[in-house]
């Protein structure tokens, strides 16, 4: 007998349990003194937490991770110590110092987001880096609307719906700009990025923090402009294999497909973010983390997807549910 089908009551009921047993796993690691490394673990890899215990009421635990943080990884510029620069996680770590109000941390690291926008409105994926990436313009623009900067976030817009605008390709999605602003493709190098809907296990972020950035600009300015771009985005991951929303590479698309769920109704979107909901259930390990067969067997992997897949589940579920 096949079994039974869940309902999606069920579905987001052990997402949230899948979810606290994953933050329990994080908060385990953490030192007597609040940091979060420690021997044979990677030294630039604490910036998730903050907003994931965030989210579950482990408020103290977040709260000494940021004091460590201000007291031996901030820098004078806003930059993280052994970061080297990268955009994509001070985003994370900005986003979450804001939600808990922990001004001291989050306005330098935002200053330093600022410090690392092109031009164009692009930001790259490591600061100085000549090549705009998808991934830290979008997440940049996210974290731009958290600190109240409406005109940074649309100028991060306006860049990631210059990319869009130019792909050549209905079943191809390449998520790399030169500064000039003209998309970054194999005709520039042939090691340029690109979303191929043919392949499994793709780097799936790139579009879903831009159909993110989209949904958010939506609701503050109500202007079709982001919500098109928004359904477009969508449309291609809906093209795409069939782990487009069940890899581990998905939950940025997953929490994009709920707000698009959320503003407009559409089912299928409520189901691709409930098919990462899904995945977070039916593939967490024993100890309460996510390593999969395509990946290092180490503990980095194991911590690092506990941290962001209970952002992505709870803010999905949440998200989803606040229309349901």
């Amino acid at each position: 007998m096949s079994e039974k089908k869940r309902t999606v009551s069920e579905r987001l009921a052990a997402c949230r349990k899948a979810v606290e047993k994953a933050v329990e796993f994080q908060i385990s690691f953490q030192r007597p003194d609040g940091g979060y490394i420690w021997d044979g673990y990677a030294i630039d890899a604490y910036h998730k937490q903050a907003y994931s215990w965030s989210l579950t009421g482990h408020l103290e635990e977040a709260h000494k991770l940021l004091d460590w943080i201000r007291n031996n990884k901030l820098q004078a510029d806003g930059q993280l110590k052994d970061y080297n620069g990268d955009v994509y996680k001070h985003a994370w770590l900005f986003q979450g110092a804001q939600r808990l109000g922990r001004f001291d941390v989050a306005v330098p690291v935002m200053n330093f987001l600022r410090s690392c926008q092109y031009d164009c409105g692009g930001f790259p994926h490591f600061k100085g880096n000549p090549v705009i990436r998808a991934i830290g313009t979008a997440w940049s623009g996210v974290a731009a609307l958290y600190a109240g900067d409406i005109a940074l976030a649309k100028k991060a817009a306006d860049c990631c719906l210059s990319m869009q605008r130019q792909q050549p390709r209905a079943d191809r999605y390449y998520f790399q700009m030169k500064l000039d602003g003209t998309l970054y493709t194999e005709k520039d190098s042939p090691e340029a990025g690109f979303i191929d809907t043919k392949l499994t296990k793709q780097c799936y972020w790139e579009v879903g923090f831009s159909m993110l950035l989209m949904c958010k600009l939506y609701l503050i300015t109500a202007d079709p402009t982001y919500l098109e771009s928004a359904r477009q985005f969508f449309e291609f991951k809906m093209r795409c294999r069939e782990d487009n929303f069940a890899y581990w590479g998905s939950g940025k698309s997953a929490l994009a497909a709920a707000n698009y769920f959320m503003i407009t109704g559409d089912e299928r979107a409520r189901e691709a973010a409930l098919k990462f909901c899904d995945f977070v259930v039916d593939t967490q390990r024993p100890n309460g983390g996510f390593q999969y067969e395509d990946e290092p067997d180490e503990l980095l992997i194991y911590v690092d997807h506990a941290a962001c897949f209970s952002v992505w589940g709870l803010e999905s579920i949440a998200t989803m549910t606040s229309r349901c």
